[in-house]
């Protein structure tokens, strides 16, 4: 079993930091801060395949997880990122329980699901004998899926009936544009539903987290204390942002004195 699915398992609360620009050495580079797993995003940006792979190991090399999230839930865009062997995928937009199963179709091997066999990172590039792979495969990946829709709030007692997902993950933004309030995610209306799907969550003893580019300390505990176990919070893009924009503020003053 990954040390990433033992921590959600144990109920330990994580901390993940996405990034979205395509040098590697960003992964390597946040990986050694102490982040628990890196969000390697490939659904809104120019990242390719090579691209993902080097991410993915930039993510070893530094010492965190590395969790992919693909474009859309399609076996053919899973099947290539399952074979880089990352710690983690991300199913985004799972808005039924027939969608949720269709996802885990792509990450297990029959009989449990339909993933076509061709691993390559995945098996240390065969060090490690197919056979073993087989059998620990299903514990050597952490399988997320993405509620960002009312449909999935509202159909996520069977969602959670589906075998092997490892993890719920809230996007608020999304979740809110499902009900007219796009980018609106303090509203009442679309924290009721998530509050629903973290209560239903802990019931059924499945680990739920949420992506937020914010990264505030404010609101880090908002959605903490809300009662998600694990948090990606902010990108490589708004850390940049932000930095240059202080230190060229900073600078315009010095210029100004």
């Amino acid at each position: 079993m990954n040390l990433l699915k033992e921590k959600l398992r144990s109920g330990k609360h994580l901390i993940g930091f996405e990034v979205d620009l395509c040098d590697p050495c960003i992964s390597e580079m946040v990986g050694s801060l102490g982040y628990d797993y890196i969000w390697i995003d490939s659904e809104h940006e120019a990242m390719d395949y090579e691209t993902i792979l080097m991410q993915i190991i930039a993510c070893k090399a530094g010492g965190a997880a590395s969790v992919v999230r693909i474009p859309f839930n399609e076996p053919y865009l899973a099947k290539r990122v399952l074979e880089m062997g990352p710690d983690g995928i991300i199913f985004p937009m799972i808005n039924s329980a027939k969608e949720a199963k269709e996802a885990m179709d792509a990450c297990l091997y029959p009989p449990s699901g339909k993933r076509g066999f061709g691993p390559r990172r995945a098996c240390r590039y065969g060090a490690q004998d197919l056979f073993d792979y087989i059998q620990e495969s299903q514990d050597q990946l952490c399988r997320f899926i993405q509620l960002e829709h009312v449909d999935a709030i509202q159909d996520l007692d069977n969602i959670l009936q589906v075998s092997g997902v490892d993890g719920m993950i809230v996007g608020p933004c999304d979740l809110s544009g499902s009900i007219g309030h796009l980018n609106e995610i303090f509203h009442p209306e679309v924290l009721r539903l998530i509050d629903i799907a973290i209560d239903k969550c802990k019931k059924a003893n499945m680990p739920i987290g949420v992506a937020v580019g914010a990264n505030s300390e404010e609101d880090i505990r908002f959605w903490f204390h809300r009662g998600f176990q694990f948090i990606s919070a902010g990108s490589d893009i708004s850390a940049i942002v932000s930095t240059a924009k202080s230190q060229q503020i900073m600078m315009r003053n010095v210029f100004h004195d």
